[in-house]
Protein backbone atom coordinates (compact mmCIF):
# COMPACT_ATOMS: atom_id res chain seq x y z
CA UNK A 1 0.00 0.00 0.00
CA UNK A 2 1.49 3.42 -0.98
CA UNK A 3 2.65 5.49 2.00
CA UNK A 4 0.53 8.47 0.89
CA UNK A 5 -2.64 6.36 1.05
CA UNK A 6 -1.70 4.72 4.36
CA UNK A 7 -1.22 8.13 5.95
CA UNK A 8 -4.83 9.14 5.31
CA UNK A 9 -6.70 5.90 6.06
CA UNK A 10 -6.92 6.29 9.85
CA UNK A 11 -8.00 9.97 9.66
CA UNK A 12 -10.67 8.97 7.12
CA UNK A 13 -11.95 6.23 9.44
CA UNK A 14 -12.11 8.70 12.34
CA UNK A 15 -13.93 11.28 10.18
CA UNK A 16 -16.46 8.59 9.22
CA UNK A 17 -16.87 7.71 12.90
CA UNK A 18 -17.47 11.36 13.82
CA UNK A 19 -20.06 11.83 11.07
CA UNK A 20 -22.01 8.72 12.06
CA UNK A 21 -22.06 9.86 15.67
CA UNK A 22 -22.49 13.61 15.29
CA UNK A 23 -25.14 14.11 12.58
CA UNK A 24 -28.40 15.29 14.21
CA UNK A 25 -27.01 14.42 17.65
CA UNK A 26 -28.97 17.31 19.20
CA UNK A 27 -32.32 15.76 18.26
CA UNK A 28 -31.85 12.06 17.39
CA UNK A 29 -32.57 10.39 19.67
CA UNK A 30 -34.75 12.57 21.85
CA UNK A 31 -33.27 13.27 25.25
CA UNK A 32 -34.14 10.60 27.80
CA UNK A 33 -34.56 11.19 31.57
CA UNK A 34 -31.18 9.74 32.53
CA UNK A 35 -29.45 12.12 30.13
CA UNK A 36 -31.53 15.01 31.42
CA UNK A 37 -30.57 14.12 35.00
CA UNK A 38 -26.86 14.09 34.14
CA UNK A 39 -27.10 17.43 32.36
CA UNK A 40 -29.32 19.16 34.90
CA UNK A 41 -27.14 18.11 37.83
CA UNK A 42 -24.07 19.47 36.00
CA UNK A 43 -26.04 22.70 35.49
CA UNK A 44 -27.04 22.73 39.16
CA UNK A 45 -23.42 22.31 40.28
CA UNK A 46 -22.37 25.17 38.02
CA UNK A 47 -25.02 27.46 39.44
CA UNK A 48 -25.02 26.50 43.12
CA UNK A 49 -22.25 24.00 43.87
CA UNK A 50 -24.97 21.48 44.80
CA UNK A 51 -26.98 18.83 42.95
CA UNK A 52 -30.76 18.95 42.52
CA UNK A 53 -31.22 17.48 46.02
CA UNK A 54 -28.91 20.03 47.64
CA UNK A 55 -25.88 17.75 48.14
CA UNK A 56 -22.54 19.53 47.67
CA UNK A 57 -20.30 17.99 44.99
CA UNK A 58 -21.36 14.37 45.61
CA UNK A 59 -19.60 11.26 44.25
CA UNK A 60 -22.98 9.65 43.63
CA UNK A 61 -26.02 11.66 42.59
CA UNK A 62 -29.25 10.68 44.28
CA UNK A 63 -31.26 11.61 41.17
CA UNK A 64 -34.24 9.18 40.98
CA UNK A 65 -33.03 7.33 44.07
CA UNK A 66 -30.71 5.29 41.83
CA UNK A 67 -27.50 7.06 42.95
CA UNK A 68 -25.83 7.66 39.60
CA UNK A 69 -22.00 7.61 39.65
CA UNK A 70 -20.79 11.19 39.35
CA UNK A 71 -18.10 10.80 36.69
CA UNK A 72 -20.26 11.73 33.72
CA UNK A 73 -21.84 14.69 35.51
CA UNK A 74 -18.43 16.22 36.21
CA UNK A 75 -17.28 15.58 32.63
CA UNK A 76 -20.35 17.46 31.42
CA UNK A 77 -19.80 20.63 33.48
CA UNK A 78 -17.38 22.41 31.07
CA UNK A 79 -19.62 21.60 28.08
CA UNK A 80 -22.70 22.99 29.84
CA UNK A 81 -20.66 26.03 30.84
CA UNK A 82 -19.75 26.76 27.20
CA UNK A 83 -22.82 25.49 25.30
CA UNK A 84 -25.54 25.93 27.90
CA UNK A 85 -27.96 23.27 29.08
CA UNK A 86 -28.62 21.52 25.74
CA UNK A 87 -28.68 17.90 24.55
CA UNK A 88 -25.50 18.62 22.56
CA UNK A 89 -23.62 19.75 25.68
CA UNK A 90 -24.68 16.61 27.57
CA UNK A 91 -23.77 14.24 24.73
CA UNK A 92 -20.47 15.69 23.54
CA UNK A 93 -18.29 14.14 26.29
CA UNK A 94 -19.40 10.66 25.26
CA UNK A 95 -19.07 11.39 21.55
CA UNK A 96 -15.49 12.64 21.93
CA UNK A 97 -14.45 9.70 24.11
CA UNK A 98 -16.18 7.23 21.76
CA UNK A 99 -14.09 8.46 18.84
CA UNK A 100 -10.99 8.25 21.03
CA UNK A 101 -11.95 4.64 21.77
CA UNK A 102 -11.73 3.86 18.06
CA UNK A 103 -8.34 5.55 17.84
CA UNK A 104 -6.97 3.72 20.87
CA UNK A 105 -8.33 0.39 19.64
CA UNK A 106 -6.22 0.99 16.53
CA UNK A 107 -3.22 1.76 18.76
CA UNK A 108 -3.82 -1.30 20.98
CA UNK A 109 -4.11 -3.75 18.07
CA UNK A 110 -1.02 -2.20 16.49
CA UNK A 111 0.81 -2.69 19.79
CA UNK A 112 -0.38 -6.31 19.92
CA UNK A 113 0.37 -7.28 16.32
CA UNK A 114 2.58 -4.62 14.70
CA UNK A 115 0.27 -5.05 11.71
CA UNK A 116 -0.97 -1.75 10.28
CA UNK A 117 -3.69 -3.36 8.15
CA UNK A 118 -5.26 -5.36 10.98
CA UNK A 119 -5.17 -2.26 13.21
CA UNK A 120 -6.99 -0.24 10.56
CA UNK A 121 -9.57 -2.99 10.09
CA UNK A 122 -10.24 -3.08 13.85
CA UNK A 123 -10.74 0.70 13.93
CA UNK A 124 -12.99 0.53 10.86
CA UNK A 125 -15.16 -2.29 12.23
CA UNK A 126 -15.70 -0.41 15.50
CA UNK A 127 -16.29 2.91 13.72
CA UNK A 128 -19.30 1.50 11.84
CA UNK A 129 -20.47 -0.89 14.57
CA UNK A 130 -24.23 -0.36 15.16
CA UNK A 131 -23.72 -1.33 18.81
CA UNK A 132 -21.00 1.26 19.37
CA UNK A 133 -22.67 4.00 17.29
CA UNK A 134 -25.92 3.62 19.21
CA UNK A 135 -24.28 4.18 22.58
CA UNK A 136 -21.95 6.89 21.27
CA UNK A 137 -24.79 9.25 20.36
CA UNK A 138 -26.32 9.78 23.79
CA UNK A 139 -25.09 10.58 27.28
CA UNK A 140 -24.40 6.93 28.05
CA UNK A 141 -22.15 6.39 31.07
CA UNK A 142 -21.50 2.82 29.91
CA UNK A 143 -19.79 4.07 26.75
CA UNK A 144 -17.63 6.57 28.65
CA UNK A 145 -16.59 3.90 31.16
CA UNK A 146 -15.66 1.62 28.25
CA UNK A 147 -13.54 4.41 26.75
CA UNK A 148 -11.66 4.88 30.02
CA UNK A 149 -11.16 1.11 30.35
CA UNK A 150 -9.86 0.56 26.81
CA UNK A 151 -7.53 3.57 26.85
CA UNK A 152 -6.27 2.50 30.27
CA UNK A 153 -5.54 -1.03 28.98
CA UNK A 154 -3.60 0.46 26.07
CA UNK A 155 -1.37 2.34 28.51
CA UNK A 156 -0.87 -0.82 30.57
CA UNK A 157 0.55 -2.58 27.51
CA UNK A 158 2.50 0.54 26.62
CA UNK A 159 4.11 0.31 30.06
CA UNK A 160 5.03 -3.34 29.45
CA UNK A 161 6.78 -2.24 26.28
CA UNK A 162 8.81 0.74 27.50
CA UNK A 163 8.47 0.58 31.34
CA UNK A 164 7.81 4.30 31.59
CA UNK A 165 6.01 4.98 34.87
CA UNK A 166 3.82 7.70 33.37
CA UNK A 167 2.04 4.97 31.40
CA UNK A 168 1.19 2.94 34.51
CA UNK A 169 -0.07 6.11 36.17
CA UNK A 170 -2.31 6.77 33.17
CA UNK A 171 -3.55 3.18 33.34
CA UNK A 172 -4.46 3.54 37.02
CA UNK A 173 -6.15 6.92 36.62
CA UNK A 174 -8.22 5.77 33.63
CA UNK A 175 -9.31 2.46 35.16
CA UNK A 176 -10.32 4.22 38.38
CA UNK A 177 -12.12 6.88 36.32
CA UNK A 178 -14.29 4.10 34.86
CA UNK A 179 -15.27 3.13 38.43
CA UNK A 180 -16.45 6.69 39.04
CA UNK A 181 -18.50 6.65 35.85
CA UNK A 182 -20.68 3.53 35.63
CA UNK A 183 -21.89 0.85 38.04
CA UNK A 184 -21.16 -2.14 35.76
CA UNK A 185 -17.58 -0.97 35.19
CA UNK A 186 -16.95 -1.64 38.89
CA UNK A 187 -17.04 -5.33 38.11
CA UNK A 188 -15.73 -5.46 34.54
CA UNK A 189 -12.71 -3.11 34.91
CA UNK A 190 -11.28 -4.79 38.07
CA UNK A 191 -11.70 -8.25 36.52
CA UNK A 192 -9.89 -7.18 33.36
CA UNK A 193 -7.18 -5.62 35.52
CA UNK A 194 -6.87 -8.87 37.49
CA UNK A 195 -6.37 -10.82 34.24
CA UNK A 196 -3.72 -8.33 33.09
CA UNK A 197 -1.85 -8.73 36.39
CA UNK A 198 -2.02 -12.54 36.32
CA UNK A 199 -0.86 -12.76 32.70
CA UNK A 200 2.04 -10.37 33.29
CA UNK A 201 2.79 -11.17 36.93
CA UNK A 202 6.48 -11.98 36.49
CA UNK A 203 7.19 -8.78 34.60
CA UNK A 204 5.29 -6.66 37.12
CA UNK A 205 6.84 -8.42 40.11
CA UNK A 206 10.34 -7.79 38.75
CA UNK A 207 9.60 -4.07 38.94
CA UNK A 208 7.61 -4.17 42.16
CA UNK A 209 9.69 -1.46 43.88
CA UNK A 210 8.89 0.96 41.07
CA UNK A 211 5.19 0.10 41.31
CA UNK A 212 4.72 0.69 45.07
CA UNK A 213 3.83 4.38 44.72
CA UNK A 214 1.47 3.79 41.76
CA UNK A 215 -0.20 1.01 43.78
CA UNK A 216 -0.66 3.34 46.76
CA UNK A 217 -2.14 5.96 44.42
CA UNK A 218 -4.57 3.35 43.03
CA UNK A 219 -5.77 2.48 46.54
CA UNK A 220 -6.01 6.14 47.56
CA UNK A 221 -8.15 7.27 44.62
CA UNK A 222 -10.31 4.13 44.68
CA UNK A 223 -11.26 4.42 48.37
CA UNK A 224 -13.74 7.33 48.01
CA UNK A 225 -15.82 5.57 45.38
CA UNK A 226 -15.66 2.31 47.36
CA UNK A 227 -16.88 4.02 50.55
CA UNK A 228 -19.63 5.86 48.68
CA UNK A 229 -20.66 2.61 46.95
CA UNK A 230 -20.99 0.75 50.23
CA UNK A 231 -22.90 3.60 51.90
CA UNK A 232 -25.54 4.05 49.21
CA UNK A 233 -23.97 4.65 45.82
CA UNK A 234 -24.14 1.10 44.56
CA UNK A 235 -26.05 -1.05 47.00
CA UNK A 236 -29.26 0.91 46.35
CA UNK A 237 -28.90 0.50 42.60
CA UNK A 238 -28.00 -3.18 42.87
CA UNK A 239 -31.08 -3.79 44.98
CA UNK A 240 -33.23 -2.21 42.28
CA UNK A 241 -31.87 -3.88 39.14
CA UNK A 242 -29.89 -6.84 40.51
CA UNK A 243 -30.74 -10.46 39.89
CA UNK A 244 -32.61 -10.73 43.19
CA UNK A 245 -34.99 -7.95 42.06
CA UNK A 246 -36.54 -10.68 39.91
CA UNK A 247 -38.89 -12.63 42.16
CA UNK A 248 -39.48 -15.29 39.50
CA UNK A 249 -37.11 -17.91 40.97
CA UNK A 250 -38.70 -17.51 44.43
CA UNK A 251 -42.20 -17.90 43.01
CA UNK A 252 -41.07 -20.89 40.94
CA UNK A 253 -39.48 -22.57 43.98
CA UNK A 254 -42.69 -22.11 45.99
CA UNK A 255 -44.79 -23.44 43.12
CA UNK A 256 -42.65 -26.57 42.77
CA UNK A 257 -42.63 -27.19 46.52
CA UNK A 258 -46.42 -26.83 46.72
CA UNK A 259 -46.81 -29.51 44.04
CA UNK A 260 -45.15 -32.02 46.38
CA UNK A 261 -47.83 -31.64 49.05
CA UNK A 262 -45.84 -33.16 51.90
CA UNK A 263 -42.60 -31.19 51.59
CA UNK A 264 -39.44 -33.01 52.67
CA UNK A 265 -35.85 -31.88 53.04
CA UNK A 266 -34.86 -33.45 49.73
CA UNK A 267 -37.60 -31.45 47.99
CA UNK A 268 -36.28 -28.22 49.48
CA UNK A 269 -32.79 -29.08 48.27
CA UNK A 270 -33.95 -29.86 44.73
CA UNK A 271 -36.21 -26.82 44.45
CA UNK A 272 -33.96 -24.42 46.34
CA UNK A 273 -34.39 -20.79 45.34
CA UNK A 274 -30.61 -20.30 45.36
CA UNK A 275 -30.25 -23.05 42.77
CA UNK A 276 -32.98 -21.47 40.65
CA UNK A 277 -31.27 -18.07 40.90
CA UNK A 278 -28.02 -19.72 39.78
CA UNK A 279 -29.77 -21.26 36.79
CA UNK A 280 -31.40 -17.91 36.06
CA UNK A 281 -27.98 -16.22 36.16
CA UNK A 282 -26.47 -18.83 33.81
CA UNK A 283 -29.32 -18.35 31.35
CA UNK A 284 -28.89 -14.57 31.45
CA UNK A 285 -25.11 -14.82 31.07
CA UNK A 286 -25.15 -17.09 28.03
CA UNK A 287 -27.98 -15.10 26.44
CA UNK A 288 -25.35 -12.47 25.56
CA UNK A 289 -23.84 -14.95 23.09
CA UNK A 290 -27.21 -15.80 21.56
CA UNK A 291 -27.08 -15.36 17.77
CA UNK A 292 -30.57 -13.86 17.77
CA UNK A 293 -29.38 -11.19 20.21
CA UNK A 294 -26.11 -10.51 18.43
CA UNK A 295 -27.23 -10.61 14.80
CA UNK A 296 -31.03 -10.56 14.37
CA UNK A 297 -33.16 -8.71 16.96
CA UNK A 298 -30.73 -7.28 19.50
CA UNK A 299 -31.78 -5.91 22.88
CA UNK A 300 -35.48 -6.06 23.74
CA UNK A 301 -35.38 -2.65 25.45
CA UNK A 302 -36.55 -0.09 22.83
CA UNK A 303 -34.20 2.61 24.10
CA UNK A 304 -31.23 0.30 23.49
CA UNK A 305 -32.05 -0.99 20.01
CA UNK A 306 -32.75 -0.16 16.39
CA UNK A 307 -35.67 -1.89 14.63
CA UNK A 308 -34.89 -5.20 12.96
CA UNK A 309 -31.22 -4.98 13.93
CA UNK A 310 -28.91 -7.10 16.03
CA UNK A 311 -25.99 -5.73 17.97
CA UNK A 312 -23.71 -6.62 15.06
CA UNK A 313 -24.28 -6.75 11.31
CA UNK A 314 -25.50 -10.09 9.95
CA UNK A 315 -22.61 -10.05 7.45
CA UNK A 316 -20.28 -10.21 10.46
CA UNK A 317 -21.52 -13.63 11.59
CA UNK A 318 -19.29 -15.63 9.19
CA UNK A 319 -16.48 -13.14 9.81
CA UNK A 320 -16.80 -13.67 13.57
CA UNK A 321 -16.69 -17.46 13.22
CA UNK A 322 -13.68 -17.26 10.91
CA UNK A 323 -12.10 -14.71 13.25
CA UNK A 324 -12.29 -17.09 16.22
CA UNK A 325 -10.37 -19.76 14.29
CA UNK A 326 -7.91 -17.14 13.07
CA UNK A 327 -7.37 -15.89 16.63
CA UNK A 328 -6.56 -19.42 17.77
CA UNK A 329 -4.07 -20.03 14.96
CA UNK A 330 -2.54 -16.65 14.11
CA UNK A 331 1.05 -15.82 14.97
CA UNK A 332 0.31 -12.11 14.91
CA UNK A 333 -0.75 -12.31 18.56
CA UNK A 334 1.15 -13.80 21.48
CA UNK A 335 -0.45 -16.49 23.60
CA UNK A 336 -0.93 -14.02 26.45
CA UNK A 337 -2.69 -11.52 24.19
CA UNK A 338 -4.98 -14.24 22.85
CA UNK A 339 -5.88 -15.26 26.41
CA UNK A 340 -6.60 -11.64 27.29
CA UNK A 341 -8.96 -11.18 24.31
CA UNK A 342 -10.85 -14.37 25.19
CA UNK A 343 -10.93 -13.30 28.85
CA UNK A 344 -12.48 -9.99 27.81
CA UNK A 345 -15.20 -11.88 25.94
CA UNK A 346 -16.01 -13.96 29.03
CA UNK A 347 -15.85 -11.04 31.48
CA UNK A 348 -17.81 -8.46 29.46
CA UNK A 349 -21.35 -9.86 30.10
CA UNK A 350 -20.88 -10.67 33.81
CA UNK A 351 -22.20 -7.37 35.18
CA UNK A 352 -25.16 -7.47 32.79
CA UNK A 353 -25.99 -11.08 33.72
CA UNK A 354 -26.31 -10.11 37.38
CA UNK A 355 -29.32 -7.90 36.59
CA UNK A 356 -32.87 -9.02 35.94
CA UNK A 357 -32.87 -7.40 32.45
CA UNK A 358 -30.58 -9.52 30.31
CA UNK A 359 -29.19 -9.62 27.75
CA UNK A 360 -28.57 -5.90 28.05
CA UNK A 361 -26.80 -4.12 25.19
CA UNK A 362 -26.05 -1.20 27.52
CA UNK A 363 -24.47 -3.14 30.39
CA UNK A 364 -22.64 -5.60 28.13
CA UNK A 365 -21.24 -2.87 25.85
CA UNK A 366 -17.61 -3.86 26.69
CA UNK A 367 -18.24 -6.99 24.59
CA UNK A 368 -18.12 -4.84 21.44
CA UNK A 369 -14.32 -4.43 21.74
CA UNK A 370 -13.14 -8.08 21.58
CA UNK A 371 -15.87 -8.93 19.06
CA UNK A 372 -14.67 -6.08 16.82
CA UNK A 373 -11.12 -7.40 17.03
CA UNK A 374 -12.25 -10.94 16.14
CA UNK A 375 -14.43 -9.75 13.24
CA UNK A 376 -11.40 -7.81 12.00
CA UNK A 377 -9.27 -10.94 12.20
CA UNK A 378 -11.84 -12.82 10.12
CA UNK A 379 -11.96 -10.01 7.57
CA UNK A 380 -8.16 -9.84 7.53
CA UNK A 381 -7.94 -13.56 6.81
CA UNK A 382 -10.42 -13.32 3.93
CA UNK A 383 -8.66 -10.32 2.40
CA UNK A 384 -5.29 -12.09 2.58
CA UNK A 385 -6.83 -15.11 0.83
CA UNK A 386 -8.35 -12.88 -1.85
CA UNK A 387 -5.08 -11.09 -2.53
CA UNK A 388 -3.31 -14.43 -2.88
CA UNK A 389 -5.53 -15.35 -5.83
CA UNK A 390 -3.92 -15.19 -9.26
CA UNK A 391 -6.98 -14.04 -11.20
CA UNK A 392 -7.44 -10.27 -11.00
CA UNK A 393 -11.09 -10.56 -12.02
CA UNK A 394 -11.90 -12.97 -9.18
CA UNK A 395 -10.05 -10.70 -6.74
CA UNK A 396 -12.11 -7.72 -7.85
CA UNK A 397 -15.33 -9.75 -7.64
CA UNK A 398 -14.73 -10.85 -4.04
CA UNK A 399 -13.62 -7.39 -2.97
CA UNK A 400 -16.74 -5.92 -4.59
CA UNK A 401 -18.98 -8.43 -2.76
CA UNK A 402 -17.43 -7.59 0.63
CA UNK A 403 -17.68 -3.84 -0.04
CA UNK A 404 -21.30 -4.06 -1.18
CA UNK A 405 -22.22 -6.25 1.83
CA UNK A 406 -20.78 -3.75 4.31
CA UNK A 407 -22.23 -0.74 2.47
CA UNK A 408 -25.66 -2.38 2.47
CA UNK A 409 -25.36 -3.28 6.17
CA UNK A 410 -24.31 0.25 7.12
CA UNK A 411 -27.07 1.78 4.97
CA UNK A 412 -29.62 -0.53 6.57
CA UNK A 413 -28.52 0.54 10.04
CA UNK A 414 -28.57 4.25 9.16
CA UNK A 415 -32.11 3.84 7.80
CA UNK A 416 -33.19 1.86 10.86
CA UNK A 417 -31.67 4.24 13.40
CA UNK A 418 -32.35 7.67 11.89
CA UNK A 419 -35.66 7.03 10.11
CA UNK A 420 -37.47 4.15 11.79
CA UNK A 421 -36.35 4.36 15.44
CA UNK A 422 -37.85 7.83 16.06
CA UNK A 423 -41.14 6.62 14.59
CA UNK A 424 -41.16 3.14 16.13
CA UNK A 425 -40.05 4.06 19.67
CA UNK A 426 -41.05 7.69 20.34
CA UNK A 427 -42.41 6.79 23.80
CA UNK A 428 -39.15 5.11 24.81
CA UNK A 429 -37.14 8.22 23.92
CA UNK A 430 -39.57 10.66 25.58
CA UNK A 431 -40.20 12.44 22.29
CA UNK A 432 -41.76 15.90 22.14
CA UNK A 433 -40.89 17.02 25.66
CA UNK A 434 -38.84 19.73 24.00
CA UNK A 435 -42.21 21.09 22.77
CA UNK A 436 -44.32 20.29 25.83
CA UNK A 437 -42.10 22.09 28.35
CA UNK A 438 -42.08 25.49 26.55
CA UNK A 439 -45.85 25.16 26.15
CA UNK A 440 -46.28 24.51 29.89
CA UNK A 441 -44.17 27.54 30.76
CA UNK A 442 -46.17 29.71 28.36
CA UNK A 443 -49.40 28.68 30.16
CA UNK A 444 -48.10 28.38 33.71
CA UNK A 445 -49.33 31.77 34.89
CA UNK A 446 -52.83 31.35 33.45
CA UNK A 447 -53.80 28.25 35.43
CA UNK A 448 -53.79 27.48 39.12
CA UNK A 449 -52.75 23.89 38.44
CA UNK A 450 -51.05 22.00 35.63
CA UNK A 451 -51.23 18.22 35.44
CA UNK A 452 -48.67 16.39 33.27
CA UNK A 453 -48.93 12.65 32.72
CA UNK A 454 -46.15 10.49 34.15
CA UNK A 455 -46.67 7.82 31.48
CA UNK A 456 -43.40 8.72 29.79
CA UNK A 457 -40.98 8.10 32.68
CA UNK A 458 -39.62 10.78 35.02
CA UNK A 459 -41.24 13.83 33.38
CA UNK A 460 -40.12 16.12 36.20
CA UNK A 461 -36.43 15.96 35.21
CA UNK A 462 -37.25 16.68 31.57
CA UNK A 463 -39.22 19.70 32.75
CA UNK A 464 -36.26 20.90 34.83
CA UNK A 465 -33.88 20.39 31.91
CA UNK A 466 -35.86 22.03 29.09
CA UNK A 467 -37.06 24.91 31.25
CA UNK A 468 -33.58 25.47 32.72
CA UNK A 469 -35.37 25.66 36.04
CA UNK A 470 -33.33 27.57 38.68
CA UNK A 471 -31.51 24.89 40.72
CA UNK A 472 -31.73 26.90 43.94
CA UNK A 473 -35.52 26.83 43.64
CA UNK A 474 -35.83 23.07 43.08
CA UNK A 475 -33.44 22.36 45.97
CA UNK A 476 -35.92 24.04 48.33
CA UNK A 477 -38.94 22.01 47.29
CA UNK A 478 -37.79 18.71 45.79
CA UNK A 479 -39.34 15.65 47.40
CA UNK A 480 -38.93 12.11 46.13
CA UNK A 481 -41.66 9.52 46.34
CA UNK A 482 -41.00 6.22 48.15
CA UNK A 483 -39.03 3.86 45.85
CA UNK A 484 -40.94 1.46 43.63
CA UNK A 485 -40.19 -2.26 43.31
CA UNK A 486 -37.13 -1.48 41.18
CA UNK A 487 -35.74 1.10 43.59
CA UNK A 488 -36.68 4.19 41.57
CA UNK A 489 -38.35 7.30 42.94
CA UNK A 490 -39.76 10.38 41.25
CA UNK A 491 -40.97 13.92 41.97
CA UNK A 492 -44.72 14.57 41.93
CA UNK A 493 -44.82 18.36 42.16
CA UNK A 494 -42.82 21.42 41.12
CA UNK A 495 -44.53 24.75 41.83
CA UNK A 496 -48.10 24.33 40.54
CA UNK A 497 -47.20 21.47 38.17
CA UNK A 498 -48.21 17.94 39.13
CA UNK A 499 -46.58 14.89 37.52
CA UNK A 500 -49.01 12.02 37.92
CA UNK A 501 -51.34 9.59 36.16
CA UNK A 502 -54.28 11.40 34.58
CA UNK A 503 -57.62 9.88 35.62
CA UNK A 504 -60.38 9.13 33.11
CA UNK A 505 -62.68 11.35 35.15
CA UNK A 506 -61.45 14.94 35.48
CA UNK A 507 -63.78 15.55 38.45
CA UNK A 508 -61.02 14.42 40.80
CA UNK A 509 -58.70 17.15 39.52
CA UNK A 510 -58.65 20.69 40.87
CA UNK A 511 -60.48 23.45 38.95
CA UNK A 512 -58.76 26.02 36.72
CA UNK A 513 -56.34 23.37 35.50
CA UNK A 514 -54.36 22.64 32.36
CA UNK A 515 -54.23 18.89 31.78
CA UNK A 516 -51.62 17.24 29.57
CA UNK A 517 -52.34 13.56 29.08
CA UNK A 518 -50.82 10.82 26.94
CA UNK A 519 -52.45 9.49 23.78
CA UNK A 520 -55.41 7.73 25.41
CA UNK A 521 -58.93 8.92 24.72
CA UNK A 522 -60.93 10.57 27.51
CA UNK A 523 -64.61 9.60 27.05
CA UNK A 524 -66.83 12.54 26.15
CA UNK A 525 -64.02 15.12 26.08
CA UNK A 526 -62.11 16.38 23.06
CA UNK A 527 -58.59 17.75 23.47
CA UNK A 528 -57.98 21.41 22.74
CA UNK A 529 -54.57 20.65 21.34
CA UNK A 530 -52.70 17.51 20.28
CA UNK A 531 -48.95 17.14 19.92
CA UNK A 532 -48.03 14.22 17.68
CA UNK A 533 -45.04 11.92 17.82
CA UNK A 534 -42.72 11.74 14.76
CA UNK A 535 -44.80 8.82 13.44
CA UNK A 536 -47.90 11.05 13.30
CA UNK A 537 -49.59 9.28 16.23
CA UNK A 538 -50.85 11.37 19.18
CA UNK A 539 -48.21 11.79 21.87
CA UNK A 540 -49.80 14.36 24.16
CA UNK A 541 -53.40 15.56 24.39
CA UNK A 542 -54.07 18.87 26.12
CA UNK A 543 -57.29 19.71 27.98
CA UNK A 544 -58.52 22.44 30.30
CA UNK A 545 -60.85 22.29 33.25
Amino acid sequence: MPITIKKYLLPLILVLAILLRFININSIPSLNPDEAALGYNAYSLLKTGKDEHGASWPLHFKSFGDYKPGGYVYLTIPFVKVLGLTPLAVRLPNLILSVLTIYFLYKLVLLFTLDFRLSLLSAFVLSISPWHIHFSRGAWESSVALSFTLIGIYYFYKFLKDFKLRHIYLFIILIVASLYTYHSARLVAPLLTFVLIILNFKTLFSRFKNLIIPLMLAILITLPVLISFLNNGGTTRLGGVGLTADYGPISRAEELLNQHGNVKLVNRIIHNKRLLYTLSWAEKYFSHYNLNYLFINGDEVPRSRSPEMGQLYLIELPLLILGIFTLLKTRLLTKKNKIFIFSWIFIAPIASSLTFQAPSALRSLPLVIPLSIIVSLGTYHILKSIYSLKSQNIKKLFLLLITISYLYSLSYFIDSYFIHSPQRYPFAWNSKFEEIVPYINSQKDYFQNIYLTDTYDQPYILYLFYSKYPPQDIQKQIKLTPPDQFGFSTVRQIDNIYFQPIPQNFDTLKPNSLIIDDSKNIPGISPQKTINFPNGQPGFKIYTK
